[in-house]
């Protein structure tokens, strides 16, 4: 029996969702600390993208099912609103990049708002990233899950419960909208709460990922 261990590139993949969570966290840590956690952040973006730099090669290769399809655009998506959310957060720096960047930059409230809403479309474009593919990658860790159907609809339905509630509570659709919102019910609550309402939202997401991939599995199977 092969011993589970986990590799860098493992590691990476794991703290791109542990190092992204305190950074939405911005409220709760001082500013300062906010944009360092960003830049470790998008390094670990960068050497993400370089350990799987195969698949901008792979685009041109292969049979493109709809499955494969979804799954591009969204990976797209995810790569353009980070360049867009990391772009706009450096311009608004208050500390790292203050003394470089144009103060018509620093004072646009449209890239203060992008910065401030992407993180949402970020975590909902996440969330289904992981959904489409979290068979492979529970095999891959070697995750526990449960055997007993009643007990997986269960927890489903209690994640995406909150999820939902998350949603409503953080007002991400307003957010996403792009409108001004200086703060939230959510963003009243503990710290740890907070994290929790996020960690929901992500798992409604992963939920509507993995539901849409064994549908369009099934639909490929049949034909």
């Amino acid at each position: 029996m092969n011993k589970f261990k986990i590799n860098f590139r493992m590691t990476v993949t794991a703290l791109l969702p542990l190092l992204f969570l305190p950074i939405m966290c911005f409220h709760y840590v001082p500013k300062v600390l906010h944009e360092v956690l960003g830049i470790l952040w998008w390094l670990l973006v960068l050497i993400h993208i370089g350990q799987n730099r195969q698949w901008f090669a792979s685009l041109k290769r292969g049979r493109w099912s709809i499955f494969r399809l979804i799954g591009t655009v969204i990976d797209i998506l995810l790569l353009v609103v980070l360049l867009v959310m990391v772009g706009a957060g450096s311009g608004i720096s208050n500390h790292l990049f203050k003394e470089i960047m144009p103060l018509d930059i620093q004072r646009s409230i449209l890239i203060h708002q992008l910065h401030v809403s992407l993180p949402y479309a970020l975590l909902i474009l996440m969330g289904l990233h992981w959904g489409l593919h979290v068979k492979g990658w529970r095999e891959r860790w070697h995750l526990p899950w449960p055997a007993f159907l009643p007990l997986k609809v269960v927890l489903a339905v209690l994640v995406a419960a909150g999820g939902i509630y998350g949603s409503f509570l953080d007002r991400v659709g307003d957010r996403l909208l792009m409108k001004h919102i200086f703060a939230t019910p959510a963003t009243g609550e503990p710290a740890v709460v907070y994290v929790g309402l996020l960690l929901a939202i992500m798992g409604l997401y992963i939920i509507i990922g993995a539901l849409l991939a064994k549908f369009l599995h099934f639909r490929i199977d049949r034909l």
